[in-house]
């Protein structure tokens, strides 16, 4: 389990969310490699853009849990500006002041590994819903 920061790459946004590590689902990018946060509400500007491609990794807090995450929702929500689980990119430094020191979150980032075991893994899944839909 983790939370992860997603920076949109086509506005001043970031999504905090959690991800739940599992033995198929290994790393963080495996939330939104083929699905993305389209099923998230999101600022009007980038709902059109919220793809893998869309969305650039920024921290990931390997030690936090989804408890965690509705408590630092709950708190940032009442200082700072959001749409869902966005927030304005202006905010940022304060709100990882708020998740270092109120939570104790640890940023420890993936690895290359990591994200190019998800490429590969999107791949086979794409050929696989090909072959499925054909």
């Amino acid at each position: 389990m983790g939370i992860y920061i997603v920076k949109s790459l086509h506005s001043e946004w970031f999504k905090l969310g959690h991800h739940k590590i599992k033995e198929n689902r290994p790393s963080v990018y495996y939330r939104y490699i083929n699905r993305g946060f389209y099923s998230c509400k999101c600022p009007e500007e980038i709902k059109e853009k919220l793809g893998f491609n869309d969305v650039k990794l920024l921290f990931w807090f390997e030690n936090l849990n989804i408890d965690d995450e509705y408590k630092i929702h709950e708190k940032i929500k009442k200082l700072y500006e959001h749409e869902g689980e966005w927030y304005k990119f202006n905010n940022i430094d304060e709100i990882i002041t708020i998740i270092s020191n109120d939570f104790n979150g640890i940023n420890k980032m993936p690895s290359e590994e990591d994200y190019n075991n998800a490429i590969k893994w999107s791949e086979k899944y794409k050929s696989r819903f090909k072959k499925l839909t054909n």
